[in-house]
């Protein structure tokens, strides 16, 4: 048995663009591991969710930060960067 679940009724629909606005768009859905119409769908939403204020997030980061801070002490970063470059282990 098949189930097929639908979320909105959509409609199917031409569009031209620039092939500019193509091509970044295709990039950026690339990137995000989206569809192409997922991206332009959320670009032209009129229901978009509020992102946290950057004061927010910067609390957020230097609470991570000094959470961490002692256990990073004997890191020699710039060392970890090189050696990551240079073995590839991205």
């Amino acid at each position: 048995m098949i189930q097929l679940y639908y979320m909105n009724n959509y409609i199917t629909t031409n569009i031209r663009l620039p092939e500019e606005d193509y091509l970044r768009l295709k990039e950026e859905a690339f990137r995000t591991s989206k569809s192409l119409s997922a991206v332009i769908r959320q670009k032209i939403s009129t229901n978009k969710s509020p992102s946290k204020p950057a004061d927010q997030i910067i609390i957020q980061i230097r609470d991570h930060a000094n959470q961490y801070a002692s256990s990073m002490k004997k890191v020699d970063i710039v060392k970890t960067l090189r050696e990551m470059r240079n073995q590839g282990k991205w």
